[in-house]
């Protein structure tokens, strides 16, 4: 079976090493590659069928979560396997909570790649063995519960809840869309089964100080 990738990493060398090694593995076919979330979706707008996405987090226009969420829900049946240098357990959970179906730090060994790019594609999860041992955590959580942990990005927008930023004033500092920090707060609403502003100000200086 040729497994078909395409990778999203805003740093082209990183990219060119990438195909160079991949394209050299037997079963793999580099399909397509971008910058960013944004030029991912016009990939397969345009009839590109991957099967499955390689990206990065930290990207500009449509970052790596942004994208993975999108996938989710406009391309379901591919998976995401998100490669980035970060291995804090928060960014790791945002993916997961975002759709994504593996993360890998991108100090592993190629063969920890390919390996993870096959178990994906068979339906299953993947992670860096050096990951931090507390994202098995966020499998025990009932995710059809509505009892979800908080993202680190949704800790932040709701600290700046409690000091009464805006939206748009939260957008600035943040460096986001409007409609992202309306889509964040929408997920702190529904995940803390709060309704009220006054109400997401007693939980955050109850639980965050």
């Amino acid at each position: 079976m040729n497994t078909k990738i395409i990778i999203a990493d805003d740093h082209k060398i990183f990219i060119d090493g990438l195909r160079s090694i991949l394209s050299k593995k037997i079963g793999l076919t580099i399909e397509g590659e971008a910058k960013n979330g944004f030029e991912i979706i016009k990939l397969l707008e345009q009839g590109c069928k991957p099967d499955i996405v390689i990206t990065d987090i930290r990207m500009p226009i449509i970052d790596g979560i942004s994208l993975t969420k999108i996938l989710a829900k406009e391309y379901p049946n591919i998976p995401v396997l998100a490669l980035s240098m970060y291995d804090q357990s928060a960014d790791v959970v945002e993916m997961l909570e975002a759709g994504a179906k593996g993360y890998l730090t991108k100090d592993i060994e190629i063969e920890e790649l390919v390996q993870a790019i096959h178990t994906i594609v068979k339906g299953e999860y993947y992670f860096s063995k050096n990951l931090p041992k507390d994202i098995k955590s966020w499998f025990d959580i009932d995710h059809d519960s509505g009892e979800h942990i908080l993202t680190r990005r949704e800790k932040e927008i709701l600290q700046l809840i409690s000091k009464g930023r805006t939206t748009l004033q939260m957008a600035q500092q943040l460096e986001l869309s409007r409609f992202t920090i309306d889509t964040h707060r929408k997920n702190i609403h529904k995940k803390l089964g709060i309704k009220s502003n006054t109400g997401l100000v007693n939980y955050t200086l109850k639980h965050l100080g």
